[in-house]
């Protein structure tokens, strides 16, 4: 059984933010991600699926421009499977104001899975 969860951050300018961690025992379906640039400026936006079982950060989004109070929005038809200990990780770039949300699918695994 599946269940909907969002997480919603305010983001502190030029660090790296993890907006959610996958506990164990469970898989997640990550089919939404919306960043809102709050600043009188165009703002870059980042985000990365830190991929625990590899150890390495998959680029999602670089560097993307959002305008002066404007947002960028990552949905439709396709999701990012997530495993145990992997992340969601956003940045927006210095002097900005930005806020992240994203909404994921959680599905509890009555046993752990490794896939090579």
């Amino acid at each position: 059984m599946e269940t909907s969860h969002s997480v919603g951050k305010n983001l502190v300018a030029n660090t790296l933010t993890t907006m959610f961690t996958v506990p164990s025992r469970t898989r997640v379906h990550w089919n939404m991600l919306y960043a809102v640039n709050h600043t009188s400026s165009a703002k870059n936006f980042s985000a990365w699926w830190y991929d625990a079982s590899e150890g390495v950060s998959v680029t999602i989004v670089e560097s993307y421009p959002i305008s002066s109070k404007n947002y960028f929005l990552l949905d439709g038809n396709a999701y990012i499977v997530l495993d145990e200990g992997d992340q969601i990780q956003v940045k927006s770039e210095t002097g900005s104001t930005c806020s992240c949300l994203v909404t994921l699918e959680i599905e509890n695994k009555p046993t752990i899975q490794k896939f090579l």
